[in-house]
């Protein structure tokens, strides 16, 4: 019998006996045999073990159960005891001694630590218990799942007695744990009343010792101002008492009393910071009491309507106190000042010294009286500069705690602001719109009308009326002025129309001023809705406040769509200034009018959710309202907005170009997909998310408007910069050809004139690109400002969790979670990466290849290596954030690359060959290749495959591994330069000398043949009645080799003639036969 059965007797399932068989296994037994038995001894240990603890929880369970009763008694009854203490605080601490204050002080502090502590526990139990309820039932269907399982397994007949103890030890736990279960979900409510007194108590424990504190440091705070204010003035009544008349001991004497005066003050500023400490920790237990509430009411309330309304009471609920500012730079010169106090402090422990060198540095000797009060007064300083280095201390100490502590409240507030904006913004704060509503919807109606109409008074028509009228009156005056300069301003305003687009009076100025006569033109209307908004704010709202803010954002708005209008109208600045198309701004005006109804009608709809008794809950008048202004936004304003993009497309520009309307089909995307998403949010019940977004779009639209004109204005000064300088380049080439006569120079003026146009263009097409440049990344910098919040937002997304994955890593299983924010993440990846490639080439050529010179074919091998490169890393990224890692995809990528390798080597080879064409560079873009029978130049080098354009215009793609394992031929490889090579065969009667002078006369005469290597004439061959020449002559660049070959031939032809040298011709004889079979002769020439 092996020893494994033998430790393996019959016995009751207990602690001990389970402990004992183990160690005995562990002991006797072969570790290959002890392995199973050990652990199914070790599982049955710990179901014990849990089970004896579910015994001891129930135990507690239902006493405090039983005990709930007198406990929540008790809770009330200190609560109202804590209550009445509160009101007696202030008194409680006067008259008792330093010392004692400072130990009650510290005794105080320590209780207040663990009431924090308590209050941390009670928070945890609570979330605990309201999320138990759901909790237990779940846990129980899954232990009776669980133990019917493991009944089956108990009767196995192949099961050991080990295992069978096994799954007896978890049917006991299951039994127990379901017990606990039971007993706490039937006392769920019991239970957190209990906690909720609990806390209630505890937080005005919290209140009464915090008050206790306050009351004792003010006290502190007294008793140790008022010492040493006396001791201040003792030092100053001895200084007065004393009968010496040495001035250096009324110095000293002076310097004591300054010294106290100083203590005075360092005490006082101690004090100061006291109080603000005991503020600033409050502050901090008032944040950390509001997140604790946030997360047990998110706890109880999830899914529901109350949460959004409670969600928006904390966060009107928010701390709003300030914080100190410049602590570090104080903190800084306390040490200072603490440094060089001690100092001088440790100077006056040796005084006899001082004393001698004090008689040193004054030339004098001190009578033994005079030292015996020096002795005094240093011993005097000596016990002030210790207590100004504890009020340093002190002050240290407070500072950094301050510092710290508002550290921690900034972090809070921001986790708290943060939280709060997540779940406002992905929790319901409205009913769905279904029937439901719809029934609801006149009474509701009905009930928000008789709220706003409560708002409306005639109580405060006559109050305040000097102060209301004198308010007024301010924006009256302004009124009246504008309109009665309006004429004046109409007038300058054509005068500046009348110097655009002139050489001599167009200037960078005239477009600011005439946008700034434009702003002030357009003011009147704004002020207008301005002051009758505020007369009826003023005198029939009962709060007129409350809407000033709202009007003085509408008339903003107002100003804003106003010049904007003003901008867009027929011969307006953006017709005269900015070369818009006459049409599409007509257009563009209509929109912007009509539009600015729906934003009216968007930034009202969202004022009603201000109200507090109103709130985005009972708002179904901004409902309604919006989803009114949606709709017109997606049936009038995209209709005509898809007109004026056309309008604006058909307007060519003066090189013959198009116009770009990339920005303009991003917005008719916008305008298609928005207000479809918003009302669907709207219908969902999610108002107040939709609303948040809208007010976005309606920034993001306003900077957009921004954006486009000043993106023009910049333009126009880019122009205006141009066309001055071309200007004044003119005018300095007249000045030269009034000053020199010639034909020289006026040829030369044409040549450099030419090539001044060249540059000019050049700089400009570079400037504006730039200018591009720059100003998208201000708008993107724009949209970014206005969006980021959305940025914390998202994270709420991470904890909807899609799927699960679990990995076993060196420190153990590990569960990793893929959330909706990793999937978002993924896209957002996915849409930069495509981004980047599309616009890599025009970005590096704007930033980059317009500044340097590159080598032939340069750019595109840095285009195509960094567009595969961020394709990795995208694609890496993307992964990743879907938690598919390089380590788990690499083996993925092997065993492919193994398979593929095989199946698909041909395409494999051909890629490696690309990789090799990118970086070796045997072949480059724009290069006239030969391969086989394709000749062609070189458009495109892809990974794969290259393109080649034949003189056809047709594009023959070759795989890459054609130009590494074959043959080819590279025309303009290291040196474009190329051979003509020209036979001819003259007549035998020619003169050969005259032949080759007139060749070279002719090489000499064509302006692209190179003078170096010089061309060549040679006698190839004789032949019968001929003589053949060979012409030799080079071209500097590939494509001159056609043209320069058709003028040598023309030349050829014209010169040969003119000098009478005949080409020679074939002759040949050709036989004629008769009828009669007589043959003829002749010689008939045939040209060879």
């Amino acid at each position: 019998m092996s020893p494994i059965m033998a430790a393996d007797p019959d016995s009751l399932l207990s602690i001990t006996n389970i402990q004992n068989r183990l160690n005995s296994v562990k002991e006797i037994a072969p570790k290959d045999e002890a392995a199973l038995l050990a652990k199914n001894l070790e599982d049955t240990l710990s179901f014990l073990e849990k089970a004896k603890t579910n015994r001891e929880e129930i135990t507690v369970l239902e006493q405090k159960i039983k005990d709930a009763p007198s406990t929540l008694k008790k809770y009330q009854e200190n609560i109202q005891n804590i209550k009445a203490d509160m009101n007696n605080v202030q008194g409680i601490f006067i008259g008792l001694p330093i010392s004692k204050l400072e130990v009650q002080q510290s005794e105080i502090n320590q209780q207040l630590e663990r009431i924090r502590e308590q209050l941390d526990s009670v928070g945890l139990s609570l979330v605990s218990y309201r999320s138990a309820l759901e909790s237990t039932r779940t846990q129980i269907l899954d232990n009776n799942l669980r133990a019917d399982t493991l009944a089956r397994w108990k009767y196995n007949s192949k099961a050991s007695k080990s295992l069978i103890d096994k799954y007896n030890a978890e049917l006991d736990y299951i039994d127990v744990n379901n017990k606990y279960n039971l007993i706490l979900g039937q006392n769920i409510d019991v239970l957190i009343s209990i906690d909720e007194n609990k806390k209630t108590e505890l937080t005005f424990r919290q209140q009464l010792l915090q008050q206790k504190l306050f009351a004792l440091q003010e006290e502190l705070n007294a008793s140790r101002l008022k010492e040493f204010e006396d001791q201040a003035k003792q030092t100053q009544q001895n200084k007065e008492d004393s009968n010496i008349a040495n001035p250096v001991i009324q110095y000293e004497f002076g310097l004591n009393s300054d010294l106290s005066e100083y203590l005075v003050t360092q005490t006082q500023k101690t004090n100061s910071l006291s109080q603000e400490n005991l503020r600033i920790r409050n502050v901090l237990d008032a944040l950390t009491q509001t997140k604790r509430n946030i997360e047990e009411q998110i706890s109880a309330l999830q899914g529901t309507l109350i949460l959004s309304r409670i969600i928006n009471q904390q966060k009107e609920s928010l701390p709003t106190d300030g914080v100190i500012k410049g602590l570090s730079k104080d903190i800084n010169n306390l040490r200072v000042e603490l440094f060089e106090t001690t100092q001088q402090r440790d100077e006056l422990y040796d005084i006899p010294k001082t004393i001698e060198e004090l008689q040193i540095k004054n030339n004098l000797i001190f009578t033994n009286e005079e030292k015996g009060i020096l002795n005094n007064i240093f011993k005097e300083r000596e016990k002030i500069f210790t207590d100004l280095i504890k009020s340093f201390n002190s002050q240290l100490s407070l500072s950094n705690n301050i510092e710290l502590i508002q550290k921690q409240i900034i972090q809070l507030s921001d986790e708290l602001e943060r939280q709060l904006q997540q779940q406002s913004f992905w929790v319901k704060s409205n009913n769905p719109i279904d029937l439901t509503w719809l029934e609801n919807f006149p009474q509701k109606l009905i009930a928000e009308i008789t709220e706003l109409s409560s708002y409306v008074s005639f109580e405060n028509a006559n109050q305040n009326l000097f102060s209301k009228f004198s308010f007024l009156f301010f924006f009256v005056v302004v009124y009246a002025v504008i309109h009665w300069k309006k004429e004046a301003i109409k007038h300058r305003l054509s005068v500046i129309a009348a110097k655009v687009n002139t050489l001599k009076n167009d200037n960078h100025w005239v477009t600011p001023e005439a946008i700034f006569w434009t702003l002030i033109l357009t003011l009147p209307g704004a002020l207008a809705f301005l002051i009758f908004s505020t007369i009826l704010m003023l005198f029939f709202f009962s709060d007129p406040l409350v809407g000033f803010t709202w009007l003085t954002e509408i008339s903003i708005y107002w100003w804003f769509f106003a010049t904007t209008l003003e901008l867009f109208r027929p011969h307006g600045l953006a017709y005269l200034h900015f070369d818009l198309p006459q049409a599409s701004n007509l257009i563009f005006r209509r929109i912007i009018r009509q539009s600015v109804w729906i934003v009216v009608l968007l930034v009202i709809s969202s004022t009603f959710s201000d109200v507090d008794t109103i709130g985005f809950n009972n708002d179904v008048i901004g409902e309604v309202v919006t989803i009114v202004a949606l709709l017109l936004c997606f049936f009038i304003v995209r209709p005509w907005l898809d007109k004026g993009i056309c309008e604006y497309r058909n307007a060519v520009l003066e090189d013959g170009s198009k116009r770009s309307i990339g920005l303009f089909n991003l917005l008719r995307l916008v305008l298609f997909i928005v207000p479809i998403f918003l009302i669907v949010l709207i219908i969902l019940g999610y108002y107040y998310t939709a609303v948040y977004i809208i007010e976005h779009i309606i920034k993001s639209y306003l900077a957009a408007l921004v954006w486009v004109f000043g993106r023009y204005f910049v333009y126009r000064f880019l122009t205006i910069s141009s066309r001055r300088m071309a200007y004044r380049r003119l005018q300095n080439e007249r000045e030269l050809l009034r000053s020199q006569d010639g034909e020289k120079v006026k040829e030369r003026a044409k040549e450099d004139t030419k090539e001044e146009k060249i540059r000019i263009s050049v700089v400009n097409r570079q400037l504006f690109h730039v200018a591009d440049l720059i100003g998208w990344v201000v708008l993107f910098g724009f949209l970014y400002a206005i969006w980021s919040d959305l940025i914390s937002i998202a994270y709420y997304l991470n904890g909807v969790v899609l799927w699960e994955q679990v990995e076993t890593t060196s420190q153990g299983v590990m569960v990793e979670s893929i959330t909706l924010l990793n999937m978002l993440r993924s896209i957002v990846y996915v849409v930069v990466t495509y981004v980047l490639v599309k616009n890599i080439s025009g970005i590096l050529e704007v930033a980059f290849f317009s500044r340097v010179r590159l080598s032939k074919g340069a750019p595109h091998t840095i285009i195509a290596v960094l567009t595969y490169f961020i394709v990795t890393l995208g694609s890496i990224a993307s992964f990743s954030a879907l938690g598919l890692s390089w380590n788990k995809l690499q083996w993925i990528f092997t065993a492919l690359s193994v398979g593929l390798g095989f199946g698909l080597r041909e395409i494999f080879g051909s890629i490696i060959s690309g990789i090799i064409l990118l970086f070796e560079r045997p072949i480059r873009v724009g290069d006239k290749v030969t391969v086989e029978r394709y000749t062609g130049f070189v458009s495109n080098i892809r990974l794969r495959s290259t393109v080649l354009v034949d003189n056809e215009k047709k594009e023959v793609v070759l795989p890459n591994q054609a130009f590494v394992t074959g043959r080819f031929i590279n025309w303009t490889l290291n040196n474009s330069m190329t051979r003509l090579r020209i036979m001819l065969k003259v007549s035998h009667d020619a003169d050969l000398d005259l032949v080759e002078k007139l060749l070279y006369q002719i090489a000499d005469e064509a302006p692209k043949v190179l003078k170096d290597p010089e061309p060549e004439v040679n006698l190839s061959d004789i032949g019968e009645g001929w003589v053949e020449h060979e012409f030799v002559a080079c071209v500097g660049e590939l494509w001159e080799r056609v043209p320069t070959r058709n003028l040598l031939y023309k030349r050829i032809h014209q010169i040969f003639k003119e000098h009478g040298i005949k080409f020679a011709f074939q002759q040949v004889d050709v036989h004629l036969h008769n009828d009669e079979d007589a043959m003829v002769q002749k010689s008939i020439i045939q040209q060879g």
